[in-house]
């Protein structure tokens, strides 16, 4: 065994073992600096999209859909190496289909993806929350459960007796789910850590791993990221979780568009 395959092995170990692992991004600094040049020309213009307020707890805004006004940042969503260690590790062709650039912390309670993005088989699920500068500890970074991966689904008929039936009642059960997750970590013990992130440095989670900001110090720090998630080609269903059921086995069905290849430039 030479030493890439030892050091592969120990990435799927970990990966397996606490749910992420935290990879150094080789030649990327000219790629994060365009990234961050086009989001500052992006909040200049004031002609880009945000998440849902239902899902924002400062008034930082998370551009979402980066990549179709940034070659930069559709390129960091294609990173060779997140790209490799992932359809290494599931063993299928990952599929980017969302790119959410930060500017501060986002101070989110602790989380999993996967309580957002639903699929059958389960799972087929994967994120790489990428540093576009060095993290300073005092602006909210990221905080990650470590091995919750390994704890049962959770969907939101464990928490609430109906499925939402408005955008109102799906802000009410992900409270609800929120406050169950803090009360689980809490039985559990859980330890939680913040990574130690430079730019440059990718975080990639597994799909049930909980992971959030919700302590920030100083919020006028930045706090500059870009985050991509990635369903995989083998996949049969996307379902949308706030109105489904895994106990029931019912799925409400998602469209998802995928990112195209990037255009390399010349």
């Amino acid at each position: 065994m030479n030493v890439n395959e030892m050091y592969i092995e120990e990435l799927v170990l970990k990966f397996e073992e606490d749910g992420y692992i935290v990879l150094k991004l080789e030649g990327v600094d000219d790629l994060i600096d365009e990234i961050n040049s086009d989001v500052e020309k992006l909040l200049a213009s004031g002609d880009y999209k945000t998440n849902s307020k239902i899902y924002s707890y400062n008034d930082s805004p998370r551009i979402v859909e980066s990549w179709k006004y940034s070659h930069a940042s559709h390129k960091l969503a294609f990173n060779h190496q997140v790209i490799d260690f992932l359809s290494g590790y599931f063993a299928a062709e990952p599929l980017p289909f969302s790119t959410i650039n930060f500017l501060r912390s986002t101070e989110q309670p602790l989380h999993s993806d996967y309580i957002h993005f639903g699929t059958i088989p389960h799972l087929r699920l994967a994120a790489s929350w990428v540093a576009l500068e060095d993290i300073d500890p005092r602006s909210g970074p990221l905080q990650i459960v470590v091995g919750s991966h390994k704890n049962e689904l959770v969907c939101f008929s464990d928490i609430s007796p109906s499925v939402a039936r408005s955008l109102g009642e799906v802000k009410e059960h992900y409270t609800a789910y929120e406050n169950y997750i803090r009360d689980l970590i809490k039985d559990l013990k859980s330890e939680i850590i913040s990574p130690i992130l430079k730019k440059g440095d990718a975080i990639i989670w597994n799909a049930n791993l909980l992971h959030g900001s919700p302590i920030c110090e100083n919020n006028q720090l930045s706090r500059r990221s870009q985050v991509t998630h990635y369903h995989f080609a083998d996949t049969d269903i996307f379902y949308n979780p706030s109105f489904s059921s895994i106990r029931e086995g019912k799925f409400v069905k998602r469209n998802v568009d995928f990112l195209p290849s990037p255009l390399v430039k010349k």
